[in-house]
C-alpha cells in the first residue's frame, strides 16, 4: 500500500512539474501577434480564381497562423494555461472573434451575386458550423475540437476558391460589386470600432487591461487582412474611398501589429496624467485614427 502510494505521488509530481516545464516554456516562447497578410495588386486581367483565393487568405490567415504557432491554440489548453498565459489566450479569441463575421459577411457578399441566391454549401458550414465552434472546446480521436473544426472552416474557403471559375458540378461564385466593397469595408470599421470600445471601457482594472489590449489586437489583425485583401483585389476601394485614408488605415493596422510591450502599464488614475504610461489609450490611439479613416472611406463611397 506504502508502494502504490509513492507511485502515486510520484505520479502527480510528474505532472506538475511537466505542466510547469508547459507554462515555462509557452510563456517564454510565444508571442501574441501575428505576421499580416500582404498580398499583391492584382492586375485588372487578373482571374476570378485569382481574386477569389485572395479574399479566402483574407478572411483566415490570421487565423491559420494562430493554429499553426508554436504550440498551436492555447485557448482550449488544459493546465490553466488560458489563464495564466493570459495575453496570448485573449490575441487568440480575438481573432476568432472577428474571423466569424468576416466569414459571414463575405460568404453573403463577394461569393454570391443576388441577395437572395443561395450561400455556397462550403462557406455557410464554414461560417455555421466550424468558426462557431466555442474556442476553448478540446478533443481529440472522435471527440471534437475547435482546431479541427477551424482547420476546417478553413478548408472549405480555400476549397470555395480553387473552384470558382472552373467547370466543376459545384463551382464558386466570385462577384465583387461596389456595395459588396462597402460593405467590406463596413466590416472593418465596425471591427475597430468594436475593439476601440473594448480599450474605452473606464472599469476595466489594471490587471486586466493587457487582455483587452490583445483582444483588440486579435480583433484589428483579422480586420486588417480583410482591408488588404480587398484592396488587392479591387482597386475601386482606393479610388473611391481615398488613396490617403487607405494608405494611413492599413498603417495604422501595422502600428497595432507591432504593437507588443514588454510589460502592459494601464495608467496611475482616471485623467491620465500619471507618471506611468498608459499604454491602453495609446493602443487605443491607433484604433481610432483606423477607424476615422475607414469611416471616411465609408463617406466618401456614399457620395
Amino acid at each position: 500500500m506504502t508502494g502504490k502510494l509513492a507511485a502515486l505521488k510520484y505520479g502527480i509530481g510528474v505532472l506538475a512539474a511537466a505542466a510547469v516545464l508547459y507554462l515555462l516554456i509557452a510563456g517564454i516562447f510565444t508571442s501574441s501577434g501575428t505576421e499580416p497578410y500582404r498580398p499583391a495588386q492584382l492586375e485588372s486581367s487578373a482571374t476570378e480564381q485569382e481574386r477569389a483565393a485572395i479574399i479566402a487568405e483574407g478572411v483566415s490567415s490570421a487565423l491559420e497562423q494562430e493554429l499553426d504557432g508554436f504550440l498551436g491554440w492555447m485557448v482550449n489548453d488544459l493546465c490553466f494555461v488560458p489563464s495564466i498565459i493570459d495575453n496570448h489566450s485573449s490575441y487568440q479569441r480575438g481573432v476568432i472573434y472577428a474571423t466569424r463575421p468576416a466569414s459571414d459577411m463575405l460568404a453573403k457578399t463577394v461569393a454570391r451575386i443576388g441577395e437572395r441566391d443561395t450561400i455556397d454549401s462550403r462557406l455557410a458550414d464554414a461560417t455555421s458550423r466550424y468558426f462557431t465552434y466555442g474556442e476553448n472546446v478540446w478533443g481529440f480521436w472522435f471527440i471534437y475540437d475547435c482546431e479541427g473544426k477551424y482547420r476546417a472552416g478553413i478548408k472549405n474557403w480555400r476549397s470555395w476558391a480553387q473552384s470558382v471559375g472552373s467547370t466543376a458540378r459545384n463551382a464558386g461564385i466570385y462577384n465583387v460589386k461596389s456595395d459588396d466593397v462597402y460593405n467590406v469595408i463596413k466590416y472593418c470599421a465596425a471591427m475597430t470600432d468594436y475593439a476601440l470600445g473594448i480599450l474605452n471601457d473606464s472599469e476595466v482594472g489594471h490587471f486586466k487591461a493587457d487582455n483587452n489590449i490583445y483582444f483588440a489586437k486579435g480583433v484589428s489583425a483579422v480586420a486588417g487582412n480583410v482591408l488588404r485583401a480587398l484592396s488587392a483585389v479591387d482597386n475601386s476601394v482606393s479610388e473611391r474611398g481615398g488613396a490617403e485614408n487607405l494608405t494611413e488605415a492599413l498603417k495604422r493596422f501595422d502600428y497595432i501589429e507591432e504593437f507588443n510591450p514588454l510589460y502592459v502599464f494601464a495608467g496611475g488614475n482616471a485623467v491620465g496624467d500619471a507618471m506611468l504610461p498608459n499604454h491602453v489609450a495609446a493602443l487605443a490611439r491607433h484604433l481610432d485614427v483606423a477607424n476615422n479613416r475607414l469611416n471616411d472611406m465609408l463617406a466618401s463611397m456614399e457620395k
